[in-house]
């Protein structure tokens, strides 16, 4: 690739000062040999002429020789003398404008300069991923006095760089333009993780995927924007048309920038990162236990990601409901029905999260548990065991405290069903809706078996007891067919405790 070499108008100004300040002393130098000599001869013929009239030819002759071999002398000393002070002249004059130059160009690094760190003052004050894309794009723009710039940053997924702010001429182009890894400048400055300086065309052989015929650029600065040595996305500054090129100086000041921008655009992605995943775990709190939320949370990047925590698991299941709710309804204020509700749910909850279960759902007057995912457990039939029987405890206790408000709370009651089986575990619904659940046949009888149960009975059959490490006391109650299985099954009533 072969550069532009374009003048800048400054230096074509003082480069045509210079020129003209060495050609009017190379004519103040002429003019004045002129001037000597013509003196010289006229002084020389006003003497001779003085000479004639009062001595004679031969001595007029030797006398004039001599004066004017002395004369001559004289005349080429001073004119060495005048060649050699213009020429010290104008090497002064040529060391002064490039010293003029020179602090003129530090004087613009300078600025440039600090307008960088004013740059990144502005940026590391801002939260929000777009304005600070957006305050580097224009700013880049000014500080280098470029035509155009873009950032574009790495998408993880889909391994390409898109831009996400464009800035200046030309930029509706690239507004949404994507980038493979390693494709065109962009590309090969993301692989590599170097800054490049182009000047003119760019060869397609030393960057494949860039179009020769639409780039028309006359210089261009790229920057890789690295975090913990990793490139996270790109930095573009370029200018247009017949424009003075970026310097190798431009370049290491906008490296210096590049590397706090990155830092900046970091951090404001790990806040959008972290922001998202709080909204994520607030919703999932609200419905789930706080180890369902946790299991979640650690799975599931974005709403997009639901299918990450399906999966078949072995593992206990649990309902249980009121009985003699819906009619009581029916006499007593909604405010009271609503208090009881509230810390029925809360009391079911605490007992559930007790013996490190997961509540499925509150359905109505109805509780729905788990045990055994996402954290596994030992004897998992026994823990779902032992919370049923701390559910029905605590159920009492709260039927209890009610009825001192309204006898109509003596007439409720709990019924249980507990299951072993597999089942399938994990996020159903859509992106808009879904819920962590178990579904399966397990699930199915179990709520069959808490329907069947009378009031203050814990309902189970024979298999599920097996499963527990340590059975709790039971007796046979019947062979029941329930509806959805075809085969009658033996039901056990699992012994309460002993209620206060």
């Amino acid at each position: 690739m072969k550069p532009i070499q374009q003048p800048s108008p400054d230096r074509d100004d003082r480069q045509s000062t210079l020129e003209n300040l060495e050609k009017r002393l190379w004519q103040f130098v002429l003019l004045a040999v002129v001037v000597i000599l013509f003196l010289t001869f006229v002084l020389l013929v006003v003497n001779i002429g003085s000479q004639f009239a009062e001595i004679g030819t031969a001595a007029l002759e030797e006398s004039s020789v001599k004066y004017t071999m002395f004369l001559a002398i004289l005349v080429l000393l001073f004119c060495a003398y005048m060649i050699a002070y213009q020429r010290k002249l104008l090497g002064f004059s040529k060391a002064f404008f490039k010293e003029k130059e020179s602090t003129q160009a530090l004087r613009e690094h300078v600025d440039t300069l600090a307008a960088l760190l004013e740059v990144s003052a502005n940026v590391n004050s801002r939260l929000k991923l777009s304005a600070i894309l957006d305050a580097i794009t224009q700013k880049m723009v000014a500080c280098f006095r470029a035509d155009h710039s873009s950032i574009m940053l790495l998408d993880a997924k889909t391994k390409m760089l898109k831009t996400l702010s464009t800035y200046g001429q030309k930029s509706e182009r690239v507004k949404k333009a994507s980038v493979p890894i390693g494709k065109g400048v962009a590309g090969w400055v993301l692989a590599n993780g170097k800054p490049l300086l182009l000047n003119g065309q760019v060869n397609p052989a030393s960057f494949p995927g860039t179009e020769t015929k639409s780039r028309q650029i006359t210089s261009s600065m790229c920057l890789p924007l690295v975090m913990d040595k990793k490139s996270i996305g790109v930095l573009n500054v370029n200018r247009y048309g017949d424009r003075e090129i970026f310097s190798d100086m431009d370049l290491k000041l906008i490296s210096l920038f590049a590397g706090n921008a990155a830092v900046a655009i970091n951090n404001a992605l790990l806040l959008k990162e972290r922001l998202k995943r709080i909204k994520i775990q607030n919703v999932f709190e609200q419905l789930h236990s706080p180890r369902v939320a946790r299991e979640l949370i650690g799975k599931i990047g974005s709403y997009n990601d639901l299918k990450k925590t399906r999966n078949k698991f072995e593992m206990s299941i649990l309902f249980a409901d009121i009985r003699g709710f819906s009619s009581m309804m029916n006499a007593l204020r909604i405010e009271d029905v609503m208090d009881f509700l509230d810390q029925f749910y809360g009391a079911m909850g605490d007992a559930v999260g007790k013996y490190q279960g997961n509540v499925d759902k509150f359905i109505g007057d109805e509780v729905m548990a788990f045990f055994g995912a996402p954290n596994t457990l030992e004897d998992a039939v026994g823990n779902c065991i032992k919370t049923a029987e701390e559910m029905m405890t605590t159920f009492h206790k709260l039927k209890i405290k009610f009825s001192r408000k309204n006898d109509l709370f003596k007439s409720l009651g709990l019924g249980a069903g507990i299951n072993y089986g597999e089942v399938f575990v994990g996020n159903v619904g859509s992106s808009r809706r879904f819920d962590y659940t178990v579904i399966g046949s397990a699930v199915n009888l179990a709520r069959r078996l808490c329907s069947h149960a009378e009031s203050g009975e814990i309902l189970t059959v024979e298999a599920v007891l097996e499963k527990s490490g340590n059975p709790p006391a039971a007796e046979f109650v019947d062979m029941v067919t329930f509806d959805g299985f075809s085969e009658p099954l033996p039901v056990c009533r699992i012994c309460p405790n002993d209620q206060d």
